[in-house]
């Protein structure tokens, strides 16, 4: 197993960790108790960094890991997360006390902010973190989907050496933090924290590139997942958190790291398996949703904001209006058009770059099943 640093601490984590978030249209008890027998086999090929969050769940993940750490809890490093409606000092302290209690552990390794709340001020949330981590409860802080200016603003603020990670999503598919978080990262040796490595299990755009890396695969005797786990943790900074409730699929994970891939393979990869990004008009995208979940569907829904997204579209909308926008949304062609396309992921910034721009100015967008 392959270790990194986490930031500039002293903590040793795995390269390939193991993420505790199961998809949302999975999320029943039973199947978040099938994490319990993967993350101590996974702990026991070495895999020692665990990432799990209140809201998975709704705390059954760490319900769970709590179960699945008893007897072991030195062995791994701990991170979990502060849902933004409880970025307050006071909300913070409460959101801890339920961690620790279902976790059944007496610290955190890594305490993260789950997403930005422009309605409480930054500068009390951090106050509330450095609380945690001068009580003993917390020992590092991370941020999770943030911007980048966000993201240097905060590191700016904390105690030095405190921010020890930012979580972002980074696969072949979306690539976007090449273009600003992994500089950052690199230069200031903050931790990367990939989540969705495997692009959620599609792991290529289309079967183009699909039959470009299974050639790559069949070369080194791999799976395609093992070339990209193992192509993303070569970047020193980067660490991945796939899921999974698959004890053959922790295995394959775990030996991601027993290989080395040749320069002219990752260039190969770099260069033909990477998102198609377009600039599409709203105008020509259509909302969709094929996962059950409730998505606002017109213009007027995402103004009203009646199920209290955080942060709100009009928040995002004054973000994007100051030039500070996080990452493409994600499409997919509608039919056999190249004009038309479906709304995948991104609902949210859809409607946050409608409210500042309008229906007809291009946003940035990644597309699916588009050769």
């Amino acid at each position: 197993m392959l270790f990194k640093t986490l930031g500039q601490t002293d903590i040793e984590i795995s390269a390939i960790g193991q993420g505790c978030g199961i998809h949302h249209s999975l999320s029943t008890r039973e199947v978040y108790r099938q994490l319990e027998s993967t993350i101590r086999a996974g702990i026991d090929m070495g895999m020692n960094f665990i990432d799990t969050a209140p809201v998975y769940g709704d705390g059954e993940s760490e319900i769970v890991l709590g179960k699945a750490l008893k007897g072991i809890r030195d062995r791994v490093v701990l991170a979990t997360k502060v849902s933004p409606e409880n970025l307050s000092i006071q909300g913070i302290e409460d959101s801890m006390k339920m961690s620790l209690c279902r976790l059944k552990t007496d610290r955190i390794d890594l305490l993260q902010i789950h997403w930005p709340n422009p309605q409480i001020p930054i500068l009390e949330t951090l106050r509330g973190l450095e609380k945690m981590v001068q009580e003993g409860l917390v020992r590092y802080v991370g941020l999770c989907n943030f911007s980048i200016k966000e993201t240097q603003y905060i590191q700016q603020q904390l105690s030095p050496k405190l921010l020890a990670s930012v979580q972002v999503e980074y696969n072949l598919f979306d690539r976007s933090i090449e273009r600003d978080f992994l500089p950052l990262a690199q230069k200031s040796d903050i931790s990367i924290i990939a989540y969705s490595p495997l692009h959620r299990g599609r792991i290529v755009a289309n079967q183009k590139q699909w039959a470009i890396l299974q050639g790559i695969a069949s070369k080194y005797q791999k799976t395609p997942a093992q070339i990209v786990l193992r192509w993303l943790t070569k970047q020193q900074p980067v660490v991945v958190i796939p899921n999974t409730t698959n004890i053959q699929r922790v295995k394959e994970n775990a030996e991601s790291l027993n290989f080395d891939i040749e320069e002219e393979d990752i260039r190969c990869l770099e260069q033909k398996c990477r998102g198609h990004l377009l600039d599409v008009p709203p105008s020509s995208i259509q909302v969709a949703d094929d996962s059950g979940r409730s998505v606002y569907r017109t213009l007027g829904e995402a103004m009203e904001n009646a199920m209290k997204c955080v942060p709100s579209p009009q928040d995002l909308a004054k973000q994007i209006e100051n030039g500070d926008f996080l990452k493409p949304v994600r499409l997919r062609p509608a039919g056999s058009s190249r004009e038309k396309f479906e709304l995948l992921e991104g609902r949210i910034r859809y409607w946050a770059w409608v409210i500042a721009h309008g229906f007809d100015k291009p946003l940035p967008a990644l597309i699916e099943d588009y050769s």
